[in-house]
């Protein structure tokens, strides 16, 4: 069977099993419903484009992509079925991990990945000992992968997430290996976990996220690294502050800030005191709340970059303020909030569309606390155009939220009416499921 015709099966098989018509597939992808019943009949090829906008509104997790067997530009171009060699599983794991995932690379990147099987499992099968050498590979692979997260919605990162956390977690229970490796291993693992869990919160797998955390937690612990199994305990804080149960977030929040302060560095513990802003100012907790971002702000100060642990990388000084905005908004202070807001999202964009939604939708929320209407429901506007830039549930589910709002504050606004129109699609973004599942 060719690869076009593995494609076609493929796709009449997930519309089936999701239970989408060529109907509801075209008002997702903006595709019309005889390209797409060709497409599932093998009477067109697909485009590595149109794979990869199948892929993210039927949840596919890359395999459309993978099927089309050809990437765009002629680059590691890979039929279906070829017979890699270690050496060629190396020299693609190479390329991967030394190619800066950008806005205008990560979606080849993501395809690249999930082509080829991780290179741990050659490791396994030529029946070698694990070394440092291939510890080293797996680090700067989860490096490469957190920074992939950056430009890449969770729909399409879940497959590849699963498969790199399986191959490394072979790596640990079938390979030979060190102590010290083993401990190494196991911390990568934890990183893998968290960066699964957050993966799998952005693909709407709630539970699978909350399964993720808390063996990356474990994980973590057994390779003595208490600070990232703090990292992993908070972040798990952070999903259940956000859709589960509050009073159970601050606990969690305050207990991995309490347990990983000793053995993080100052970047990791401001991080940790963040989310428990967070969980505080979800709980209506403001007195709480703001103290915790004052000590986020004097620790932060301390930094030292160079010493910052990986998985805190991202946390510069402008998300420093986004979070002391979204606390201020979450806590109705939109005077505090929105100045704060509308300053340091100037310096997002396209490049990094889920986070620009996000933030768009906590401005949006700001200015309808100020009464702002018009001006909420434009910066509602631009975070439905990122988050289906970003195709990602935990955007779409914001956006859902600022629509809410918005319908109950002023239904009867023009621009509200508006928004509600352009907005019809929303529940397509991302693949967004019922938060419970």
């Amino acid at each position: 069977m060719s690869a076009s015709s593995r494609f076609s099966v493929r796709l009449r098989e997930l519309l089936r099993d999701r239970g989408v018509s060529y109907r509801a597939l075209a008002a997702r992808t903006y595709y019309g419903k005889s390209y797409l019943h060709d497409l599932a009949h093998g009477r067109k090829p697909p485009t590595p484009e149109t794979a990869e906008r199948l892929d993210a509104a039927l949840d596919a997790g890359g395999e459309l992509a993978a099927l089309t067997g050809i990437l765009d530009g002629g680059r590691w171009t890979i039929a279906c079925g070829t017979h890699w060699r270690h050496h060629d599983a190396e020299q693609l794991a190479d390329l991967l991990v030394t190619t800066v995932p950008a806005s205008n690379n990560a979606a080849e990147l993501a395809h690249q990945w999930l082509i080829a099987d991780p290179p741990q499992r050659y490791e396994l099968s030529a029946g070698r000992g694990v070394g440092i050498e291939t510890v080293d590979r797996v680090e700067r692979r989860v490096r490469q992968l957190r920074r992939l997260d950056d430009h890449v919605g969770g729909a399409q990162m879940y497959a590849m997430m699963v498969a790199e956390l399986d191959a490394t977690a072979g790596l640990l229970r079938e390979g030979t290996h060190s102590e010290a490796v083993g401990r190494r291993l196991l911390a990568a693992a934890a990183d893998l976990c968290q960066l699964a869990g957050f993966v799998a919160e952005d693909a709407g797998r709630i539970v699978d996220a909350r399964r993720y955390y808390l063996a990356g937690m474990r994980a973590a612990h057994a390779a003595g690294d208490a600070a990232s199994a703090a990292n992993c305990l908070s972040t798990l804080s952070y999903l259940e502050a956000s859709i589960g149960d509050r009073r159970e977030a601050v606990t969690l929040a305050r207990s991995a800030y309490t347990g990983g302060r000793p053995g993080a560095e100052a970047t990791g513990q401001a991080l940790l005191l963040e989310r428990v802003a967070w969980a505080h100012a979800r709980a209506g907790e403001a007195s709480l709340a703001e103290r915790a971002l004052g000590m986020v702000e004097e620790v932060y100060a301390t930094r030292d970059p160079s010493a910052s642990p990986p998985w805190a990388y991202w946390l510069t000084s402008d998300e420093v303020e986004i979070m002391a905005g979204r606390v201020w908004t979450e806590l109705c202070r939109p005077l505090r909030a929105v100045p704060i807001l509308e300053r340091v999202i100037t310096g997002y964009g396209p490049e990094v569309p889920r986070e620009s939604s996000l933030y768009l939708t906590w401005l949006a929320e700001g200015l309808l606390q100020a009464g702002e209407v018009e001006r909420a429901a434009d910066a509602a506007g631009r975070a439905l155009d990122m988050a289906r830039r970003a195709q990602s549930h935990r955007a779409a589910r914001r956006v859902a939220e600022v629509r809410r709002l918005l319908v109950e504050a002023a239904p009867n606004s023009v621009a509200v009416c508006e928004f509600l129109d352009s907005s019809a699609d929303l529940s397509a973004i991302g693949s967004v499921r019922p938060s419970g599942q």
